[in-house]
């Protein structure tokens, strides 16, 4: 049967890395973008493909998250695009905070697409961290700015992923919080820690050889397991039970572009049948938006939900992917989503296509633009295999999925908020921010300050009530590594600044 005109369909995609220019020699954000826009145009077969953009959107750079921009800002990064490919669309958007946003854009695109309002659009990202970085330390001062006419469009979600008083106690940066999941899912699988170490080791050394083998890794080296795990050197502690090694690597100079476009603009443009890709089933969920409302620190109702719902709308289970990308920017990331998908951590078709965030790149957030190209890539290779991308953003927070096939098939994509209804419903520990008395650790981590231990922050529960409650310990935080430490009484207090635990 012939497919509907309207279905949507991927028809381009690029990836670039810069590993060796000099300080001062790298690209700006506009001619990375532009880079792989012209790539995914190519791709695509090149003719009459720039004229038929009627959208180009950016995913928001780092430089615009909070992360300051010492070169100069472009009030309209999408509109930069265009006029280094030529391409007049009709709007101009820049994309939301959160690793999700790739897979998200897609989905959202994809429906647009379908209900006629876009033919064809353009989605990039980047980040030149590597460079900037780079260049700040050799004191080179480089020019990025850029304005249009106009500012891009902003997308309208803006997300607060953290309170004023967990920002208080460290709940603020993600090399702080995903070790609170992993502690937590060490004490769930019931591991020793020092096991469940080594666990992760060999989990994320699997990842390394990926990322050795991927030409466009911005550290394309293969480590052992006790390589990774271990505490020398550089290789120091940042959040226990993570070393740098173990940590998202954002000082990357990496871009990916995607171009989708309705079947109907692919015939007219002549895209070749083997170059095109099919959403087959897709979600967008998100967790309880708080760390300290979540129901617990070791699973993922709101990854349960949207992985059931992406691969039943495709109608398919597991057992049907053949190609996968997870979210890795730390290991329990990876831990918890296999769990809740339904594979196991040492998965013989593996887990990764890129190698993961520590190791291919974790360029902001736009490192899920590359799951989508790596899995669109691989299913072109084997015309009928389903590929499934699962993007993270947040601190676990908000998660996008998409069942990927070269089969032509119908999009339809179902409102969100029918099945995120059924994670908001559910019922969430109290939170007291004023502590005193007795209590448990629910899970904790021990931050490091240059490989030494600086405080250790935990999640307890006051035994008066169960009512959860976030501290800090400053004495002897060392003493917590490699021990069993959740469930372990202590006692907390308020202070003027943040509550304060003892071992009890």
């Amino acid at each position: 049967m012939p497919i509907d005109p309207r279905t949507p369909v991927l028809v381009g995609l690029a990836q670039w890395v810069d590993r060796t220019s000099e300080p001062g020699q790298g690209k700006s954000p506009q001619d990375m973008l532009a880079e792989v826009a012209k790539g995914a145009i190519e791709d695509a077969g090149g003719n009459g493909v720039a004229e038929a953009i009627d959208c180009i959107t950016v995913v928001r750079l780092f430089q615009d998250s909070g992360f300051g921009a010492p070169f100069g800002q472009q009030n309209n990064l999408p509109w930069s695009v265009a006029t280094r490919i030529g391409a007049r669309p009709k709007r101009h958007l820049y994309g939301p905070v959160g690793g999700n946003s790739p897979q998200m854009l897609v989905n959202h695109f994809a429906e647009a697409i379908t209900k006629g309002a876009h033919d064809a659009v353009m989605l990039a990202g980047c980040e030149p961290i590597r460079t900037q970085s780079r260049a700040l330390k050799a004191g080179i001062k480089l020019d990025w700015s850029e304005d249009a006419q106009e500012a891009a469009e902003q997308w309208p979600e803006k997300t607060r992923y953290a309170s004023p008083h967990e920002m208080q106690h460290g709940i603020a940066l993600p090399v702080n919080i995903y070790p609170l999941f992993e502690n937590a899912l060490a004490h769930h699988y019931g591991h020793d820690p020092v096991a469940h170490r080594e666990a992760i080791g060999r989990l994320m050394a699997r990842f390394t050889a990926v990322a050795a083998g991927n030409p466009y890794a911005q550290l394309p080296i293969a480590r052992t397991a006790e390589e990774l795990i271990t505490p020398v050197d550089d290789n120091r502690y940042i959040g226990y039970p993570y070393t740098k090694y173990l940590n998202s690597n954002m000082f990357v100079d990496q871009a990916a572009a995607v171009l989708l476009m309705s079947t109907e603009a692919a015939d007219r443009l002549g895209v070749p049948a083997d170059k095109r890709v099919y959403l087959h089933g897709s979600a967008d969920t998100h967790e309880k938006i708080l760390m300290s409302e979540r129901v617990n620190y070791y699973s993922s109702p709101a990854v349960r939900a949207g992985a059931a719902h992406a691969l039943a709308e495709a109608g398919i289970t597991t057992d049907d992917i053949a190609h996968m990308d997870l979210y890795s920017c730390f290991s329990s990331a990876v831990e918890i989503a296999a769990d809740e998908i339904g594979l196991a951590h040492d998965d013989p078709r593996g887990l990764t296509l890129t190698g993961g965030l520590p190791y291919f790149g974790g360029p902001g957030n736009n490192y899920s633009m590359h799951s989508i190209a790596e899995v669109a890539a691989r299913c072109r290779a084997h015309p009928g295999d389903y590929g499934l991308v699962f993007a993270n953003g947040g601190y676990l927070t908000k998660h996008s999925f998409g069942v990927w096939n070269t089969k032509p098939r119908a999009f339809t994509r179902t409102d969100p908020a029918l099945y995120q209804a059924g994670i908001d419903a559910m019922e969430s520990p109290k939170l007291t921010e004023k502590p005193e008395g007795k209590g448990t650790i629910e899970t904790f981590t021990v931050i490091h300050d240059k490989g030494v231990p600086a405080f250790a922050l935990l999640i307890g529960r006051l035994d008066s009530d169960n009512s959860r409650f976030l501290a800090q310990i400053h004495e002897n935080p060392g003493a917590l590594i490699d021990v069993p430490v959740i469930g372990r009484p202590v006692s907390v207090r308020a202070t003027d600044t943040v509550n304060i635990a003892t071992m009890a």
